[in-house]
């Protein structure tokens, strides 16, 4: 088959744009690779396209599960995205992969192995006693999974969970049901073209600043008042995500509006920092400083042409 194209890198580096850009050039559809865009009714947080956007290239993989889903899964996002995939094969339209969400680009790219032991009894209990003391449920998962201890943030409950279940069921850590990368990358699941975008520290702390401005001024504080007043309650995954969790703390009275706009800035440079840490492990990424982004675009659109569309057809 014609090889994907992933166009992939840390936030606010114009990867939607040069998705956008590339699709209604050549054609193709978009395949979001973002694991908030999948939920309905968070929209501004995870800069979905917009109306205008999904009608000019297609896109997928957006609004398929509502925030209170627990089930959702990576397995269930690859099986997903092979669906996707497989209908897009099948209609001879040229898959475009965007986002920055690695584990999930890992999902529908690698071979890595999601075939993981589950029980939701155990899984709701250990969901209570991380509630119960966070710091100690995560320092008990750490110690008896040290690669996910280092890899895994506190706050993110739901792999922190799902870590200490695998190891309670299966007696080993879940770190070790993935191959090794580089064993991975020898068993892609599909041919890839890899383009990541991304540009210098400063400016790029200072575009993610500027994002979150945006997101404010279009009405993130409102979106999240929505979806609070639906009645989804803060503990869910999919309501811990970046900005989300900031901005619920201060409709809690916890913080506030400026701290949590603040926090909101400093935990998407971390991110960031961590999506860069991630995609740069990949040799086979062909990368592109989108600093001055008008004279970047003209390399990536060049570089695609000649490794993706150089038959002039998909």
């Amino acid at each position: 088959m014609r090889s994907l194209l992933l166009i992939c890198g840390p936030t606010a580096c114009h990867k939607s744009e040069t998705a956008l850009r590339i699709g209604g050039r050549w054609g193709g559809e978009i395949l979001s690779i973002d694991s908030v865009a999948v939920y309905r009714g968070m929209d501004i947080g995870s800069a979905k396209p917009d109306r205008a956007e999904r009608k000019r290239v297609p896109h997928h993989l957006i609004d398929i599960v509502e925030p209170d889903d627990r089930s959702f899964s990576v397995a269930a996002f690859q099986k997903a995205a092979d669906e996707v995939l497989a209908d897009l094969v099948r209609r001879n339209v040229q898959p475009i992969l965007v986002g920055g969400s690695g584990l999930y680009c890992d999902a529908v790219l690698e071979d890595m192995g999601y075939a993981l032991p589950s029980d939701a009894a155990l899984r709701k209990q250990l969901e209570a006693e991380y509630d119960a003391d966070s710091r100690l449920f995560f320092d008990q998962m750490a110690k008896d999974d040290v690669p996910s201890g280092e890899k895994l943030h506190l706050n993110d409950k739901k792999r922190v969970v799902r870590a200490r279940e695998v190891f309670l069921l299966s007696g080993k850590p879940f770190s070790s049901f993935n191959q090794a990368y580089s064993a991975a990358q020898r068993n892609s699941r599909y041919p890839a073209i890899r383009v990541g975008l991304t540009m210098p520290r400063e400016k790029l702390y200072a575009a993610i600043d500027a994002r979150v401005d945006r997101m404010m001024e279009q009405g993130l504080l409102n979106e999240v008042k929505g979806l609070r007043d639906k009645g989804y309650d803060r503990r869910l995954p999919a309501m811990q995500a970046i900005g989300y969790a900031q901005l619920l703390s201060f409709l809690e009275g916890e913080v506030t509006l400026d701290a949590a706009v603040d926090a909101i800035k400093r935990s998407t440079r971390q991110f960031a920092k961590r999506q860069l840490t991630w995609f740069r492990r990949d040799e086979r990424i062909r990368w592109f400083d989108c600093a001055d982004y008008g004279a970047a675009y003209e390399q990536i659109e060049e570089y695609v042409r000649e490794t993706v569309f150089h038959d002039g057809c998909i």
